[in-house]
Protein backbone atom coordinates (compact mmCIF):
# COMPACT_ATOMS: atom_id res chain seq x y z
CA UNK A 1 0.00 0.00 0.00
CA UNK A 2 1.35 3.50 -1.34
CA UNK A 3 2.69 5.82 1.79
CA UNK A 4 -0.78 7.93 2.82
CA UNK A 5 0.88 10.96 3.22
CA UNK A 6 1.98 12.12 -0.32
CA UNK A 7 -2.11 11.88 -0.93
CA UNK A 8 -3.11 13.69 1.64
CA UNK A 9 -0.87 16.53 0.81
CA UNK A 10 -1.92 15.99 -2.81
CA UNK A 11 -5.70 16.26 -1.41
CA UNK A 12 -4.88 19.29 0.58
CA UNK A 13 -3.03 21.53 -2.34
CA UNK A 14 -6.40 20.19 -4.54
CA UNK A 15 -8.82 21.54 -1.64
CA UNK A 16 -6.00 25.14 -1.82
CA UNK A 17 -6.05 25.21 -5.58
CA UNK A 18 -9.58 24.93 -5.39
CA UNK A 19 -10.39 28.09 -3.25
CA UNK A 20 -7.31 30.31 -4.96
CA UNK A 21 -9.41 29.74 -8.75
CA UNK A 22 -12.84 30.67 -7.22
CA UNK A 23 -11.57 33.49 -5.63
CA UNK A 24 -9.52 34.61 -8.61
CA UNK A 25 -12.75 34.08 -10.42
CA UNK A 26 -14.69 35.92 -7.36
CA UNK A 27 -13.61 39.16 -8.35
CA UNK A 28 -16.50 40.93 -9.09
CA UNK A 29 -17.18 44.34 -7.15
CA UNK A 30 -21.14 45.59 -6.36
CA UNK A 31 -22.32 49.21 -6.13
CA UNK A 32 -26.00 49.49 -5.71
CA UNK A 33 -29.08 48.95 -7.43
CA UNK A 34 -32.22 51.03 -7.60
CA UNK A 35 -35.49 49.09 -7.65
CA UNK A 36 -38.10 51.93 -9.81
CA UNK A 37 -41.20 52.05 -7.59
CA UNK A 38 -43.15 53.99 -9.64
CA UNK A 39 -43.34 51.67 -12.89
CA UNK A 40 -45.55 49.79 -10.67
CA UNK A 41 -45.37 46.20 -9.14
CA UNK A 42 -46.20 42.71 -10.61
CA UNK A 43 -47.93 39.94 -8.79
CA UNK A 44 -46.05 37.45 -6.79
CA UNK A 45 -48.15 34.46 -8.55
CA UNK A 46 -46.87 35.89 -11.90
CA UNK A 47 -44.30 34.44 -14.36
CA UNK A 48 -42.37 37.99 -14.11
CA UNK A 49 -39.63 36.88 -11.72
CA UNK A 50 -38.89 34.21 -13.60
CA UNK A 51 -38.66 35.72 -17.17
CA UNK A 52 -36.30 38.45 -15.59
CA UNK A 53 -34.21 35.40 -14.26
CA UNK A 54 -34.59 33.78 -17.59
CA UNK A 55 -33.54 36.86 -19.62
CA UNK A 56 -30.25 37.04 -17.69
CA UNK A 57 -29.34 33.91 -18.19
CA UNK A 58 -29.60 34.19 -22.10
CA UNK A 59 -27.98 37.54 -21.46
CA UNK A 60 -25.06 36.50 -19.90
CA UNK A 61 -24.37 33.84 -22.58
CA UNK A 62 -24.31 36.42 -25.06
CA UNK A 63 -21.65 38.33 -22.78
CA UNK A 64 -19.27 35.26 -23.82
CA UNK A 65 -18.65 37.14 -27.10
CA UNK A 66 -20.60 40.54 -26.85
CA UNK A 67 -20.34 43.60 -24.39
CA UNK A 68 -23.93 44.83 -24.55
CA UNK A 69 -27.43 43.47 -25.05
CA UNK A 70 -30.59 42.73 -24.84
CA UNK A 71 -33.64 40.45 -24.84
CA UNK A 72 -36.91 40.00 -24.20
CA UNK A 73 -39.21 37.13 -23.02
CA UNK A 74 -42.61 36.92 -22.16
CA UNK A 75 -46.35 37.93 -22.85
CA UNK A 76 -48.73 40.66 -21.49
CA UNK A 77 -47.98 42.08 -17.97
CA UNK A 78 -44.97 39.46 -17.59
CA UNK A 79 -43.29 40.64 -21.00
CA UNK A 80 -39.60 41.74 -19.33
CA UNK A 81 -37.22 43.70 -21.38
CA UNK A 82 -33.60 43.30 -20.29
CA UNK A 83 -30.29 45.37 -21.25
CA UNK A 84 -27.03 44.78 -20.12
CA UNK A 85 -23.63 46.92 -20.41
CA UNK A 86 -19.91 45.77 -19.72
CA UNK A 87 -17.04 47.94 -19.56
CA UNK A 88 -14.74 47.67 -22.95
CA UNK A 89 -11.72 46.80 -21.18
CA UNK A 90 -12.80 44.05 -19.01
CA UNK A 91 -12.68 40.46 -20.41
CA UNK A 92 -15.47 38.37 -22.07
CA UNK A 93 -15.34 36.56 -19.26
CA UNK A 94 -15.30 38.88 -16.56
CA UNK A 95 -18.41 40.05 -18.52
CA UNK A 96 -20.53 37.48 -18.59
CA UNK A 97 -19.04 36.39 -14.65
CA UNK A 98 -20.90 39.63 -13.71
CA UNK A 99 -23.75 39.32 -16.19
CA UNK A 100 -24.67 36.12 -14.06
CA UNK A 101 -24.14 37.80 -11.17
CA UNK A 102 -26.66 40.21 -11.31
CA UNK A 103 -29.26 37.15 -10.67
CA UNK A 104 -28.66 37.52 -6.96
CA UNK A 105 -29.59 40.82 -7.05
CA UNK A 106 -33.30 40.70 -8.22
CA UNK A 107 -34.43 39.52 -5.02
CA UNK A 108 -33.85 42.98 -3.62
CA UNK A 109 -36.47 44.81 -6.03
CA UNK A 110 -39.13 42.45 -4.14
CA UNK A 111 -42.28 42.75 -6.94
CA UNK A 112 -40.77 46.19 -8.29
CA UNK A 113 -41.00 45.52 -12.33
CA UNK A 114 -38.09 47.96 -12.57
CA UNK A 115 -34.80 47.76 -11.62
CA UNK A 116 -31.05 49.13 -12.37
CA UNK A 117 -28.27 46.67 -11.16
CA UNK A 118 -24.72 48.06 -10.75
CA UNK A 119 -21.29 46.60 -10.43
CA UNK A 120 -18.02 48.17 -11.33
CA UNK A 121 -17.65 45.56 -14.72
CA UNK A 122 -21.35 45.82 -15.33
CA UNK A 123 -24.54 47.23 -15.53
CA UNK A 124 -28.19 45.28 -15.57
CA UNK A 125 -31.59 47.10 -16.24
CA UNK A 126 -34.88 45.07 -16.57
CA UNK A 127 -38.23 46.33 -17.20
CA UNK A 128 -41.40 45.91 -18.69
CA UNK A 129 -41.55 48.31 -20.81
CA UNK A 130 -39.68 49.73 -24.07
CA UNK A 131 -36.48 50.97 -23.31
CA UNK A 132 -34.16 50.46 -26.27
CA UNK A 133 -32.98 53.75 -27.73
CA UNK A 134 -33.80 55.90 -24.95
CA UNK A 135 -31.28 58.16 -23.14
CA UNK A 136 -32.12 57.79 -19.36
CA UNK A 137 -29.84 60.40 -17.32
CA UNK A 138 -31.53 58.85 -13.90
CA UNK A 139 -31.92 57.20 -11.98
CA UNK A 140 -28.12 58.14 -10.93
CA UNK A 141 -26.49 55.62 -8.83
CA UNK A 142 -23.57 57.34 -7.07
CA UNK A 143 -20.60 56.02 -5.61
CA UNK A 144 -18.43 58.77 -3.93
CA UNK A 145 -16.03 59.66 -1.08
CA UNK A 146 -18.31 61.55 1.46
CA UNK A 147 -15.10 63.81 3.07
CA UNK A 148 -13.86 67.23 0.88
CA UNK A 149 -10.63 67.91 0.39
CA UNK A 150 -10.85 71.80 0.14
CA UNK A 151 -7.87 71.26 -2.35
CA UNK A 152 -9.55 69.42 -4.56
CA UNK A 153 -12.54 71.32 -3.99
CA UNK A 154 -12.53 74.14 -6.90
CA UNK A 155 -10.15 71.81 -8.90
CA UNK A 156 -10.15 73.53 -12.76
CA UNK A 157 -7.86 70.34 -13.81
CA UNK A 158 -10.82 67.57 -13.03
CA UNK A 159 -13.47 69.70 -14.55
CA UNK A 160 -11.30 70.17 -18.21
CA UNK A 161 -10.05 66.67 -18.26
CA UNK A 162 -14.04 65.71 -17.84
CA UNK A 163 -14.62 67.92 -20.89
CA UNK A 164 -11.71 66.06 -22.62
CA UNK A 165 -12.83 62.75 -21.79
CA UNK A 166 -16.72 63.44 -22.64
CA UNK A 167 -15.53 64.63 -26.40
CA UNK A 168 -13.50 61.02 -26.91
CA UNK A 169 -15.83 59.10 -26.02
CA UNK A 170 -18.48 60.58 -28.42
CA UNK A 171 -15.68 60.59 -31.43
CA UNK A 172 -14.75 57.08 -30.42
CA UNK A 173 -18.23 55.78 -31.42
CA UNK A 174 -17.48 56.44 -35.11
CA UNK A 175 -13.94 54.37 -34.96
CA UNK A 176 -15.46 51.41 -33.15
CA UNK A 177 -19.02 51.69 -32.90
CA UNK A 178 -18.36 51.81 -28.67
CA UNK A 179 -19.19 54.79 -26.61
CA UNK A 180 -16.15 54.33 -24.55
CA UNK A 181 -12.85 56.27 -23.50
CA UNK A 182 -9.93 56.61 -20.26
CA UNK A 183 -8.08 59.66 -19.36
CA UNK A 184 -5.50 60.42 -17.54
CA UNK A 185 -3.94 63.71 -16.05
CA UNK A 186 -1.58 65.11 -13.84
CA UNK A 187 -2.50 66.69 -10.65
CA UNK A 188 0.20 67.03 -8.66
CA UNK A 189 3.59 65.61 -8.54
CA UNK A 190 2.62 62.72 -6.82
CA UNK A 191 -0.81 62.75 -7.86
CA UNK A 192 -2.83 61.31 -10.81
CA UNK A 193 -6.31 61.82 -11.98
CA UNK A 194 -7.85 58.64 -13.49
CA UNK A 195 -11.05 58.58 -15.42
CA UNK A 196 -13.32 56.63 -17.25
CA UNK A 197 -16.46 57.11 -19.55
CA UNK A 198 -18.96 55.29 -21.68
CA UNK A 199 -22.23 55.22 -23.03
CA UNK A 200 -24.66 52.24 -24.04
CA UNK A 201 -24.42 52.05 -27.97
CA UNK A 202 -28.28 52.28 -28.83
CA UNK A 203 -28.17 56.29 -27.71
CA UNK A 204 -26.78 59.27 -30.36
CA UNK A 205 -23.50 60.56 -29.72
CA UNK A 206 -25.50 64.03 -29.00
CA UNK A 207 -27.72 61.75 -26.28
CA UNK A 208 -24.18 60.59 -25.07
CA UNK A 209 -22.37 63.79 -24.29
CA UNK A 210 -25.67 64.91 -23.03
CA UNK A 211 -26.05 61.85 -20.73
CA UNK A 212 -22.47 62.29 -19.36
CA UNK A 213 -22.75 66.04 -19.19
CA UNK A 214 -25.87 66.29 -17.34
CA UNK A 215 -24.69 63.39 -14.52
CA UNK A 216 -21.09 64.91 -14.28
CA UNK A 217 -22.95 68.50 -13.44
CA UNK A 218 -25.56 66.92 -11.45
CA UNK A 219 -22.96 65.18 -9.30
CA UNK A 220 -20.25 68.38 -9.18
CA UNK A 221 -23.14 70.43 -7.93
CA UNK A 222 -24.18 68.50 -4.80
CA UNK A 223 -20.40 66.75 -4.34
CA UNK A 224 -17.77 69.25 -5.27
CA UNK A 225 -14.25 68.12 -3.61
CA UNK A 226 -14.20 64.84 -3.67
CA UNK A 227 -11.45 62.55 -4.85
CA UNK A 228 -13.42 59.71 -6.15
CA UNK A 229 -16.61 59.89 -7.42
CA UNK A 230 -18.61 57.03 -9.86
CA UNK A 231 -21.97 58.16 -11.25
CA UNK A 232 -24.56 55.10 -13.42
CA UNK A 233 -27.45 55.31 -15.01
CA UNK A 234 -28.60 53.28 -17.43
CA UNK A 235 -27.49 55.34 -20.55
CA UNK A 236 -24.09 56.14 -19.19
CA UNK A 237 -21.43 56.00 -16.50
CA UNK A 238 -18.46 58.38 -15.73
CA UNK A 239 -15.39 57.36 -12.89
CA UNK A 240 -13.03 59.06 -11.76
CA UNK A 241 -10.05 58.89 -9.07
CA UNK A 242 -7.81 60.60 -7.57
CA UNK A 243 -4.49 58.55 -6.43
CA UNK A 244 -0.83 58.35 -5.40
CA UNK A 245 -0.32 54.66 -6.98
CA UNK A 246 -0.40 54.09 -10.28
CA UNK A 247 -3.34 51.83 -11.08
CA UNK A 248 -3.29 49.27 -13.26
CA UNK A 249 -5.28 48.08 -16.19
CA UNK A 250 -8.39 47.32 -15.97
CA UNK A 251 -8.65 50.81 -13.77
CA UNK A 252 -10.81 49.40 -10.50
CA UNK A 253 -12.26 52.68 -9.05
CA UNK A 254 -14.33 51.48 -5.98
CA UNK A 255 -11.56 48.66 -4.82
CA UNK A 256 -8.67 51.37 -5.83
CA UNK A 257 -10.82 53.12 -3.06
CA UNK A 258 -11.56 50.79 -0.57
CA UNK A 259 -7.65 49.29 -0.46
CA UNK A 260 -6.55 53.04 -0.10
CA UNK A 261 -8.50 53.33 3.08
CA UNK A 262 -8.63 49.55 4.29
CA UNK A 263 -5.43 49.75 6.70
CA UNK A 264 -6.15 53.02 8.14
CA UNK A 265 -8.48 55.86 9.81
CA UNK A 266 -10.23 56.51 6.18
CA UNK A 267 -9.93 60.46 5.35
CA UNK A 268 -13.25 60.16 3.09
CA UNK A 269 -15.34 56.82 2.95
CA UNK A 270 -17.42 56.07 0.09
CA UNK A 271 -21.47 56.59 -0.11
CA UNK A 272 -22.14 52.94 -1.15
CA UNK A 273 -19.55 50.13 0.15
CA UNK A 274 -18.75 48.42 -2.42
CA UNK A 275 -17.85 44.45 -1.80
CA UNK A 276 -16.01 42.51 -4.07
CA UNK A 277 -16.75 38.66 -5.06
CA UNK A 278 -21.00 39.82 -4.58
CA UNK A 279 -22.18 36.27 -6.29
CA UNK A 280 -24.41 35.74 -3.27
CA UNK A 281 -25.44 31.73 -2.97
CA UNK A 282 -24.04 30.59 -6.60
CA UNK A 283 -20.59 31.20 -5.31
CA UNK A 284 -21.42 29.50 -1.95
CA UNK A 285 -22.42 27.01 -3.83
CA UNK A 286 -19.53 26.52 -6.18
CA UNK A 287 -17.30 26.62 -2.77
CA UNK A 288 -19.62 23.65 -1.06
CA UNK A 289 -19.56 21.25 -3.92
CA UNK A 290 -15.61 22.19 -4.24
CA UNK A 291 -15.32 21.00 -0.75
CA UNK A 292 -17.31 18.12 -0.66
CA UNK A 293 -15.32 16.70 -3.64
CA UNK A 294 -11.83 17.31 -2.32
CA UNK A 295 -13.26 15.42 1.29
CA UNK A 296 -14.46 12.77 -0.73
CA UNK A 297 -11.48 12.35 -2.65
CA UNK A 298 -9.96 12.39 0.75
CA UNK A 299 -11.88 9.48 2.21
CA UNK A 300 -11.45 7.55 -0.79
CA UNK A 301 -7.77 7.87 -0.46
CA UNK A 302 -7.61 6.97 2.74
Amino acid sequence: MAPILPKIKLTLFLVILSFLIITVNAQLTYIHQYCYDSFGRYSLLSDYETNVETAIDELASRASTTYYGKYATGLGEDRVIAVFSCRYDITNEDCQDCVASTANNVSRCFSDVEGLIVYEECTLHYSNRSISGIMEDNPQIISYSTGLDEDFRFNQLLDNTVTDLIKDVTSEFAVSSRYFATTTAEYSSSETIYALAQCNPDISSINCRLCLRTIYDDFMSNYTGTNYGQIFTRSCRLSYILSSEELSEPWMFAQTFDERNRYRTPRYSPRYFASSGTRGSSIIGVIMITSLSCVALFLKLL
